[in-house]
């Protein structure tokens, strides 16, 4: 054996089975589950751990290039994450640029999606609050066919960031993403807050009429103003008739978007309500600086990419969507540099620890982190079983929790001590290690 981590607790998504186990791994393969091992190459001892399979987060953005735009991948791995999807919120870019961003610094195993908002650029439609007229559709609709060729995962919207896309240009591209197998649409619905249930029902009406998969983004940053319980019944619902519809969320109750969005338009406060008390700016010029209403004009103006965290969402109804057995625990982890949402470093501990608290076991808990968003995104990893590529992370179940916060947003979580991506060791004792290995996925 390459590596064996010989006497943890091996925890299983699928079953929700905890077993004492060594685990064995050659070529980048789990080759040996039991008891027993060979002797390993390198041996770790993994006494008193848990051994979880590594973990998935098929909602984060890479398409930020400032500062250090691989910072964003370091703080998922030293959580744990060993694979991750890109490019959602209608942001995603072209795919021959993400396979260039990609080679040179693969830090982990990362599929991507293209945005419905980079389609709208390419082909002139730059208006946000205007609609593709039904050429630029034509020309939208070739270039996403081109992309899903050469390897995305579907297609994503921001609804709220282009408030302006007709329906027409959502049904005719969400049909070109039919054509392709195992292929999905993200959907940051049209309106959060009191708006938001018809916005639900506009991703849901997506999702039925084209038959493609769609997951709802975010929906507890989206909902809980009220409004999460019945988002969560119109999904159960459509579920329920064959509509193929999911959804993640992150486990903050406060988002971040950027200031010069559509989110902060006139009237955001009735929509959220809530106003400029809630707000504080998170990168940029203006950051820590305290929010009257000219200094936020004048940001909006000068500074319109800065983002802004908002602290106005109900945690009951956050955590509501989060303990849904259906949910998918996801970070959104967007970064400027080094600036941003703590989210980007604390997502899954926070997560995790919050569905323990509420009184999952280490199975039910990790499934939402592991087995849940591997099912949602077609892939095969989530589970540490033999023949399946090697990837899992140790922790201390005493110390595994988040330790960022708002203002210190890139504080790496506590009782990570291995991470092993793709059979090698990438994380040791918190610290990264090794040179970057992780692999691009490709939709077939």
């Amino acid at each position: 054996m390459d590596i064996v981590v010989r006497n943890g607790t091996v925890i299983d998504p699928v079953s929700l089975n905890e077993t004492r186990a060594d685990v064995g791994i050659r070529n980048g393969i789990f080759a040996f589950v039991g008891e027993g091992a060979p002797k390993g190459s390198l041996e770790l001892d993994a006494s008193g751990s848990l051994v979880l399979p590594g973990l998935i987060d098929t909602h984060m953005h890479f398409e930020h290039r400032v500062g250090d735009p691989y910072t964003v991948l370091r703080s998922l791995l030293l959580q744990g994450v060993t694979t991750a999807f890109a490019g959602h919120c209608g942001e995603g870019v072209m795919m021959k640029e993400y396979k260039e961003w990609f080679s040179q610094n693969p830090v982990l195993n990362m599929g991507f999606m293209t945005g419905a908002s980079t389609l709208r650029r390419a082909v002139g439609a730059e208006d946000r609050y205007s609609p593709a007229n039904s050429g630029q559709i034509s020309i939208m609709e070739g270039l996403l066919e081109e992309n899903l060729r050469e390897g995305a995962r579907g297609l994503s919207f921001g609804l709220e960031y282009a408030p302006g896309t007709s329906w027409e240009e959502l049904s005719r591209l969400a049909r070109v993403v039919s054509r392709f197998s195992h292929r999905l649409i993200s959907i940051h619905i049209r309106s959060d807050g009191h708006q938001s249930p018809a916005a639900v029902a506009e991703a849901i009406n997506v999702a039925r009429e084209s038959g493609v998969r769609v997951q709802i983004s975010h929906l507890g940053s989206m909902t809980a103003f009220g409004h999460s319980g019945e988002a969560l019944d119109m999904i159960e619902k459509a579920r329920g008739e064959g509509v193929d519809v999911t959804f993640d969320v992150y486990p903050y109750y406060a988002f971040a978007a950027r200031i010069g969005s559509a989110v902060y338009d006139p009237g955001f406060e009735e929509r959220l309500g809530k106003g400029l008390e809630s707000l504080e700016v998170s990168t940029g010029k203006y950051k820590g600086v305290p929010l009257t209403p000219e200094v936020f004009a004048r940001a909006r103006e000068e500074d319109p990419d800065a983002y802004v965290i908002a602290h106005v969402m109900n945690p009951r109804e956050v955590d509501m969507c989060l303990l849904h057995p259906d949910s998918a625990i996801a970070s959104d982890a967007v970064l400027r540099g080094d600036e941003g949402h703590p989210r980007a470093a604390g997502t899954f501990p926070m997560g995790i620890g919050i569905l323990r608290n509420a009184g999952l076991s280490w199975p039910e808990a990790v499934r939402h982190a592991t087995s849940r968003p591997a099912e949602m995104m077609w892939h095969k990893g989530g589970r540490i079983v033999e023949g399946a590529n090697a990837e899992l992370v140790v922790i201390d179940p005493d110390s595994y929790e988040d330790r960022g916060r708002f203002g210190a947003p890139l504080v790496a979580p506590g009782g990570v001590k291995w991470v092993i991506l793709n059979g090698d060791v990438a994380v040791e004792e918190g610290e990264i290690v090794g040179s970057p290995n992780g692999q691009i996925l490709l939709a077939e």
